[in-house]
Order: C-alpha cells, then structure tokens, then sequence
C-alpha cells in the first residue's frame, strides 16, 4: 500500500512539473514565437537575418518592432520584448531594474557600423572634424563658411528621429545634453537620405549600413544620390586625417565614429531568443552582417589591400 501511495505522489509530482514547465515556458531555441526591439537603423540587417532564421527553422516566429534606441530598451525592461537590438549598454537605473527583479540580461556584440553624415551631391566640401560637427551640433557654429566650406548659408542637420541611436551615440560622445540640440527629425534614415537629396544646404545623419549594401540595389541608389562625408578626429592640417563610414576603416577602426551594434537579452532559459542570437554570432548570421555592409564581430574576417599600378 506505502509503495503504491509513493508511485501515486511520484507521479503526480512529475505531472504538476511537467504542467508548471510547459506554461512557464512556451519557446525553445527554434521554436515559438517572441518580440524584439530594434532600433531602426538597423532595420535592414535584422529583417535580413529574420529571414534566413525562419527559412531554417519553419516554426520559429520572431516580431520585429521598429522604434527609437531608448523605446526598444523601455519596452524590454517592460517585458514587452524578449530582447533589443541597439548600440550602447545599460545605464546603471537600468541595471538595477534587473537586479531588483532577480534577473540577469546578457549582451552580445555581433556588428560595426559607423555614423555616416551625407550632403547635397553638389556639395563638393565633403571633410569635417570631430570638433567642427560638434560645433553645429551644439549651435555654437551654424554657416558651412564656419567650418571651412566655400559654402554659403547655414548647414541643415538632419536625423532619423530625436531619440534615435544615431544622434545618443553623438550626444554621448560629444558630451552634449539632448535639449538645445541644432538638428531637425525626418522620421527614419531613408526620409534623411530622401531630405538630403532635395536641400543643397542639408547634412545627414544616418546608419552606415543604408549605403553600405552594395547587393542591395537601394542602398546603390541611396549612395549614388548624396555625396558622403570624410570625417577627422582632428580638422586641422596636415595632422588631420579623414576616413569614411565602410569596411576597411570600421574593420581597422580608423574611422572616428565607428559604433557597435549589439542584441540586449532578457531570457533566464534556452529560448528562442537564445537560440536567434546563436544564429545572428554564427557563420551564417555574420555572413549576412557583412554582406548588409556592417562588420562582423565575431568571426575573423580577412583585410586585402590592393595597390593600383599607374
């Protein structure tokens, strides 16, 4: 009778488990369905990964909902998506929201891309320092002629949205405060580029990876219709040196805005999550990073230099 009552409890215990899991967790590496925010520059590196995931894995299911850097990372600690696609890490009161509710975050660098600033293609004054772009960031320069161009009138600066990652990665770097900021918002990075287009006097902010896809024949017609600036640490010759926002300076970080990309996890088992991150970090995940025109970063990748016979 005890050994029969003992079986009984046994598996009654392995039931009540076995129910108490299944609810918990709904996901699993390849399977389910979860919610990611991303931050809009990267709108189409992380669709392009979406995509090669799912013609892998048939019932895996992954919404992507597209915002500002600082709305992805609101909605996270929210639990409103599993994870955040974005390019800084978390402050401290962030931090703490975890740490009160037990529960630890992961965060994977996978991608470089850089902060490319575009102009009129009949702006032949493509070079700029650190120190001349955060005088018109901050108001305290305003005309082309004040830093340097033949230009005249006052530079337009122009990004995806106020809160974006593109303009918090100058504001950081440059130690400036998000009010009084000299920049008007297009709405995405494509609409920048589009503005840039149609206003002699303008100057873009974007993602370098919307002009950096040469597979991609958007992202050709993108480059082909703005001039793309070369940016210096230091404007004053002959110390200066300019770079632009593509492979072989990202790659060897020469180039002075270069950013990294990373997915912010919030998941305490082997989900799905889990289990798109381990494709974005693997070989094909960082093949589809290079091909978008970012830099891998976690996989080697070889730096040819040719030299041109004359």
């Amino acid at each position: 009778m005890k050994t029969k009552l003992m079986a009984g409890l046994l598996t009654a215990i392995v039931m009540m488990s076995c129910g108490t899991k299944k609810n918990e967790v709904k996901d699993g590496p390849t399977t389910g369905t979860i919610s990611l925010g991303v931050d809009e520059s990267f709108q189409r590196v992380v669709e392009a990964e979406k995509v090669a995931f799912r013609d892998n894995y048939h019932f895996a299911n992954i919404n992507l909902q597209f915002k500002p850097e600082n709305e992805a990372i609101a909605d996270l600690l929210n639990d409103k998506v599993r994870g955040a696609v974005v390019t800084r890490e978390l402050t401290d009161a962030e931090k703490a929201v975890f740490t009160r509710e037990k529960i630890t975050y992961r965060s994977f660098k996978f991608a470089a891309d850089g902060i490319a600033l575009l102009v009129h293609p009949s702006n032949k004054d493509t070079l700029i320092g650190l120190d001349q772009l955060k005088a018109l960031l901050s108001g305290r320069e305003k005309s082309w002629k004040s830093i340097g161009s033949s230009r005249g009138g006052d530079v337009e600066l122009v990004v995806d949205k106020a809160n974006s990652s593109n303009i918090k990665f100058l504001v950081d770097l440059f130690g400036l405060g998000n009010s009084g900021l000299s920049v008007s918002a297009a709405g995405s990075n494509k609409e920048v580029i589009e503005y840039v287009k149609s206003h002699p006097n303008a100057m873009g902010i974007i993602g370098s990876n919307w002009i950096s896809d040469g597979d991609n024949p958007t992202s050709l017609g993108f480059i082909r219709s703005v001039n793309v600036m070369s940016v210096a640490k230091e404007s004053s010759l002959p110390k200066a040196e300019f770079y632009q926002p593509f492979g072989y300076n990202l790659a060897l970080k020469k180039y002075p805005l270069r950013r990294e990309v990373k997915i912010i996890l919030k998941e305490s088992y082997l989900g799905l999550g889990t289990g798109f991150v381990n494709y974005v970090c693997g070989d094909m995940g960082q093949l589809i990073v290079l091909k978008s025109g970012l830099i891998p970063l976690t996989r080697p990748i070889t730096i040819r230099q040719y030299q041109i016979s004359q």
